[in-house]
């Protein structure tokens, strides 16, 4: 018949597995998130592109418009250069066409500047594009994968929980209380065994005296419970649990 050391062994070995279960299932979502999560700030990456590339096309077009506006009024300009036989007109006429000129060369240099620009963005908005369907058919493909691991993890779980639940029952309310409290304490490790005298818990010596005890408790088949009096944990010797649940 199973002391209660030996169903604390076993019931640790389920609790331990059952975290790691959690932690893996946690580790799974957490995964699929983030790469929703870069999927959707490439997508807010793409969409702020896409709209600045339209901002710097509808200034390109208004800038080719001012351009082709300032080539007219030169050449109106000069059609009524022609025509001016005032010298002092005439310098003035020509003083304005040079001026325009400028005005043109700056209207020139700002509308190859918006050329590059828009290269620049468009380039930025093809890799976004590429790298989003890249995400988006990643994502899909890591939704279908762990879809299936959570599905095996989450069954899995619910079979050692239901076995988790006849060997609750089979210990003391108090023992169960005091174990639930030192697993989450002592990292998920409160059964160990006792080897050369020491806690494979807390790798401290213990008393002679208390070892024999405890080696002579459970050879009786005692229901006596011990703790380790450095780090109280719950310690046995190996044999009392059998090596399938040795710590």
């Amino acid at each position: 018949m199973a002391t209660q050391i030996d169903v604390l062994a076993a019931l640790q070995e389920l609790d331990q597995g059952l975290s790691r279960k959690e932690q893996l299932l946690q580790d799974l979502r957490q995964h699929v998130t983030a790469i929703g999560s870069e999927m959707a700030k490439t997508e807010q990456e793409a969409e702020a592109q896409s709209q600045k590339l339209q901002e710097l096309e509808a200034q390109h077009r208004e800038s080719e418009g001012r351009l082709k506006l300032e080539e007219d009024k030169i050449k109106e300009k000069r059609v009524r250069l022609n025509r001016i036989r005032n010298e002092r007109e005439m310098l003035a006429a020509q003083r304005e066409i040079e001026l325009m000129r400028e005005e043109k060369g700056k209207l020139e240099e700002g509308t190859l500047l918006l050329l590059e620009q828009m290269e620049q963005e468009n380039e930025g908005l093809s890799q976004s594009r590429t790298r989003l369907n890249e995400l988006q058919v990643q994502h899909r493909q890591e939704v279908e994968r762990t879809d299936s691991q959570i599905t095996g993890l989450e069954a899995e779980s619910r079979r050692q929980r239901e076995e988790r639940t006849g060997l609750i029952g089979a210990l003391d309310p108090t023992l169960q209380s005091r174990y639930e409290r030192i697993f989450a304490k002592c990292g998920g490790l409160a059964v160990v065994q006792i080897q050369q005298g020491a806690c494979q818990g807390c790798h401290m010596r213990l008393p002679p005296q208390l070892c024999n005890q405890i080696q002579s408790s459970q050879l009786q088949q005692s229901e006596k419970i011990y703790y380790c009096p450095h780090c109280t944990r719950i310690i046995y010797w190996p044999q009392a649990a059998g090596e399938e649940h040795q710590a």
